[in-house]
């Protein structure tokens, strides 16, 4: 098993933050890349897509050299265009492609069971 990154976001850290502890600890170890995004924390809302953005580089090089998946987890409201987004945009500007192609290597990510969504609503 390779590295695990871990964008998580929810509303405030204080209430909604689960797991931290484990988290942190995996993170202290080693064994995780955490990258958090609370949206009410501070006055501009701050969400998963802006973490995964600002980690293009990271992100791009786990899915296109290192063969690395990806799973979306949220709800189904806005959470799985706006993570699809974020990512056609990591493979536009880290990726250096233009649209057709992002949108292309997104495809192919999913046929290939390395981009996988899960939302409710």
């Amino acid at each position: 098993v390779g590295p695990c990154w871990f964008f998580y976001g929810a509303r405030k850290a204080a209430t909604e933050y689960l797991y931290r502890e484990e988290f942190e600890k995996y993170e202290a170890m080693g064994v995780l890349h955490m990258r958090t995004a609370f949206s009410r924390d501070q006055a501009r809302k701050i969400y998963v897509q802006h973490r995964i953005t600002e980690n293009a580089e990271d992100v791009y090089r786990m899915m296109e050299h290192e063969n690395g998946s990806f799973y979306v987890c949220g709800s189904s409201r806005n959470v799985p265009e706006d993570i699809y987004n974020a990512m056609k945009e990591v493979m536009m500007v880290a990726g250096k492609m233009n649209e057709d192609d992002a949108s292309a290597s997104l495809s192919s990510y999913k046929m290939d069971g390395r981009y996988t969504v899960e939302a409710w609503s």
